[in-house]
């Protein structure tokens, strides 16, 4: 077996089928952050290599183990993937920032005008995917207000892409320039917000550094919270939970990009819920809640997360 061209050992324990040997390599590259991005067989009765990602496993799960005589996978880093996602969406922001501008006494080129179609032609797989592949801190509302400034829903039924685009090239190149300044700014918002994640994945091991810090500073100042509140300095209570989490909220963003660590992954995702509830709380001014999830929930975490974080990238 190779894996990205290089020969690879690889046991077989009960495994009698392709099926169950893929399943079985999958999970292995899954527990060190890969995934598979291709994968060819060759056996004994094909002349050439099947590509097994291309058909399916019904066609190929059943073969014997024994009939294969090759197997070629191609596997990449999660953290690659969502990185290189990351910096794909940012140049298509930064080309869309361009097109955006208002044009000159209506100056704007027919090459201007079709370049600002083409890239609203994809604009809601573009937002969905900003969903499924977030950056930014919680709470930020931008994709939203992206969204509704762009009318980024799908296009109607029975409406061409292409047409879908042409259309919103047209409603966008009519928009006055108070609009266009609000456009560019929310793009901009959306930028820094991505090129800081970006940033952070480029250079994980110094993002880390920064996020134990952030942990250390949060330590020692999360219990003032519950005395702030009951003193009605609420601003204050909230600028260290603010502070806290966009440290957490960085962390979890990193973890795609960290060496595998069980158990940093598993207390950093246990802080998601934690946090959802912490919110909902400030939101009904609950202090009695807000101490307690504090005292009982988030610090005894941070105490077990903060020596985890000094471990190597």
């Amino acid at each position: 077996m190779t894996i990205n061209g290089e020969q690879v050992s690889y046991s077989l324990e009960n495994e009698r089928t392709l099926g169950e040997v893929v399943r079985g390599i999958q999970a292995w590259l899954a527990g060190a952050g890969f995934l598979i991005t291709g994968m060819r067989a060759a056996s004994g009765s094909r002349a050439d290599p099947q590509d097994l990602l291309k058909a399916p496993p019904g066609d190929w799960g059943g073969t014997a183990v024994a009939s294969v005589r090759e197997l070629d996978v191609q596997a990449t880093h999660t953290g690659e993937l969502k990185l290189g996602h990351w910096r794909t969406v940012d140049a298509w922001l930064a080309m869309l920032a361009l097109e955006i501008r208002p044009a000159v006494e209506d100056g704007r080129s027919e090459a201007q005008a079709a370049s600002l179609e083409n890239l609203l032609a994809g604009l809601p797989e573009t937002i969905e995917s900003l969903r499924t592949n977030p950056f930014l801190p919680p709470g930020s509302d931008a994709i939203d207000r992206f969204k509704a400034l762009f009318k980024g829903q799908g296009a109607p039924q029975g409406m061409q892409q292409t047409d879908h685009g042409r259309e919103t090239a047209g409603e966008v190149r009519r928009w006055p320039a108070e609009t266009t300044r609000a456009a560019a700014a929310i793009v901009d918002e959306i930028r820094a917000g991505l090129q800081a994640r970006i940033a952070d994945a480029s250079r994980p091991a110094e993002a880390l550094a920064r996020c134990a810090a952030g942990v250390r500073d949060s330590l020692a100042r999360l219990p003032e919270v519950s005395l702030l509140l009951q003193t009605g300095r609420d601003k204050e209570a909230m600028d260290i939970v603010i502070g806290f989490a966009d440290t957490a909220q960085a962390l979890l963003m990193l973890v795609p990009f960290l060496s595998p660590d069980p158990e940093r992954g598993k207390l950093l995702a246990e802080f998601n819920p934690v946090l959802k509830e912490l919110v909902a709380a400030f939101g009904t001014k609950d202090s009695v809640l807000i101490g307690d999830l504090l005292e009982y929930e988030i610090a005894p975490r941070m105490q077990r997360l903060a020596p985890l974080l000094g471990r190597a990238t």
